[in-house]
């Protein structure tokens, strides 16, 4: 895809990476829908895509409901006369052990994290259809390694990455192109707010991506639709070998990261 001119519609377009991606996009020549709660940082966001050579739309909502997503997918057609992208950014994360994890915690990950992803694509695909665009979905290294403390958010990103799949199949016949993001780790205020102490460790457990990192990542993907990315590559390497080989997986995962104490 052809990023200048395109119309794309990014979801979490207000955190971290959104801003980066969105400083992206703005200086490919992209028309910009950002779509996010914090009305503030999404035209901060919007700032950098029209310095960058962009044109840009902020629509505030929330994409646990599906009226907001078919509000946004509207707009943005409305707006630019057409959507030739979705990137679902949006996540939340609330990483305890399973047991002191609440019900409003499962609940708001399950909700932002998979069921907003489906909302999205849902209400974005018949445009996506005419256009015969791309969307790229943003899950985690958690979504194809579980790890302690991740368990809910775990859940959900192995969630998305089945629905990625399943889409990317569904679709491409069709002219639709999928793509998958798993980055590890990011150093943005989201990391603080789902709880630093259990994202890192050592070895693998303590990569660090920068927002630019994963935003140059999204680029790729919407300019050349690979099935998947890791971020960082090597973590496809560990992906294979815990589908191939479980139990030394969970070895390795025992001297790699901080597991809860024993009792």
């Amino acid at each position: 895809m052809t990023l200048r001119g395109a119309s794309v519609l990014l979801t979490g377009a207000s955190g971290g990476i959104g801003r980066a991606l969105a400083a992206r996009l703005g200086g490919a020549g992209a028309r910009v829908t950002l779509f996010g709660r914090r009305e503030g940082a999404l035209r901060e966001a919007a700032e950098e895509v029209v310095r960058g050579g962009g044109e840009s739309l902020v629509v505030t909502g929330d994409v646990r409901r599906p009226g907001d997503a078919m509000r946004a997918v509207g707009e943005a057609t409305e707006r630019f006369g057409r959507l030739d992208a979705l990137v679902n950014l949006a996540g939340v994360a609330h990483w305890r052990l399973i047991e002191a994890t609440t019900d409003d915690e499962i609940q708001e990950q399950v909700d932002v994290n998979l069921l907003g992803v489906f909302w999205m694509t849902r209400a974005a695909l018949p445009a996506l259809l005419a256009s015969r665009g791309a969307v790229v979905n943003v899950s985690s290294f958690a979504g194809r390694v579980g790890v302690p403390y991740y368990t809910a958010y775990a859940a959900t990103r192995f969630g998305v990455i089945g629905m990625t799949e399943a889409l990317r199949r569904e679709v491409a016949a069709r002219g639709v192109r999928v793509s998958l993001v798993l980055p590890a780790a990011v150093d943005t205020p989201f990391l603080d707010k789902a709880g630093r102490e259990h994202a890192l460790g050592k070895g693998p457990a303590g990569v660090l991506l920068s927002p630019a990192t994963v935003a140059d990542a999204i680029t790729r993907a919407l300019e050349r639709h690979p099935a998947e990315i890791y971020l960082p590559r090597t973590h496809r390497l560990f992906a294979l070998l815990d589908v191939a080989l479980p139990g030394i997986s969970d070895r390795i995962l025992r001297r790699l990261l901080r597991y809860p104490p024993a009792t």
